[in-house]
């Protein structure tokens, strides 16, 4: 059951970073070796990890910026380009963990499904 669970882990984020990765940088517009990141974090958000609005592209220079020296400034300039209506609704998303455990063999098979269904921006 373990290793079934890890599968689906793997196939759903592969399925949604191919799903939502852009063309460039959300902050600053490069397209070399770009990278997907969650706004909030799987480790602490992990109800989120499958969420459009929780997916960021970035970088590789960014994204070091954003992990290793600068983490405010970089979350400045996503929350700046994407807007106060967006982060107001990842914030809520973000305070409405649901109760108990979710991250079930059920729970990634329906992430999976629903990946599937959301149309490409």
């Amino acid at each position: 059951m373990r290793n079934k669970k890890k599968l689906l882990r793997q196939e759903a984020l592969k399925l949604w970073y191919n799903k939502y990765l852009k063309n460039s940088c959300e902050v600053c517009g490069s397209n070399y070796i770009l990278q997907a990141h969650h706004f909030y974090y799987r480790s602490s958000y992990g109800h989120l990890a499958f969420e459009k609005e929780n997916h960021i592209t970035l970088c590789r220079k960014c994204h070091f910026i954003l992990h290793h020296q600068d983490p405010k400034k970089i979350e400045d300039k996503i929350r700046e380009k994407r807007g106060e209506k967006w982060y107001k609704k990842l914030s809520k998303m973000a305070q409405n963990r649901p109760k108990g455990s979710y991250l079930t063999t059920e729970w990634y098979e329906k992430q999976i499904q629903k990946i599937g269904k959301t149309k490409k921006d």
